[in-house]
């Protein structure tokens, strides 16, 4: 996802993007940010695949090498480095729903929601719960925006703790 020139990609397109990452890097059962080297080494024409980079020295690596909006990289990222926490929030808060019952694109909208409700404070909540749950009415089932907006609502109101 790159945008013309001179105009930056909005947060919506950057979470969506996030979200299609985390999702596809779940599904291949690779790190997330493994995920992004990987799209970094096909747009380069290279190969693919993990080079054994820590998280940091691909942070540096990538945000020139692939054409992913910045604020993609920072959700994938919270992501990858968050991702046993996140896991242990979504099986004690999702009372019912184990996370292997969940469908796959509503766990990858609430692992970014996640990490987004509770660790990146320039975004008021509401606008987190807003587009994660308007993202889940688009990808997913018909009541996976009411699934992933009371999850992630959840999280925010405890957000303190989680921290």
């Amino acid at each position: 996802m790159t945008s013309p020139p001179g105009r930056p990609v909005s947060r919506t397109a950057a979470r969506r993007r996030a979200v299609e990452l985390v999702f596809e890097s779940f599904q291949r059962g690779l790190d997330p940010l493994d995920m992004v080297r990987q799209r970094a080494a096909l747009r380069a024409g290279g190969v693919g695949g993990a080079s054994g980079e820590t998280g940091e020295e691909a942070a540096e690596d990538l945000s020139d090498a692939v054409a992913v909006p910045p604020y993609t990289l920072q959700l994938v990222r919270g992501v990858a480095e968050r991702r046993p926490e996140i896991s242990d929030w979504l099986d004690t808060y999702a009372q019912g729903w184990p996370q292997s019952r969940m469908p796959a694109v509503d766990r990858a909208i609430l692992y970014v929601g996640a990490y987004e409700v509770v660790f990146e404070d320039d975004v008021p909540d509401p606008v987190v719960l807003k587009a994660a749950a308007d993202l889940a009415g688009r990808l997913s089932t018909e009541k996976s925006a009411g699934f992933v907006s009371g999850l992630l609502g959840r999280l925010s109101k405890i957000k303190a703790t989680l921290r």
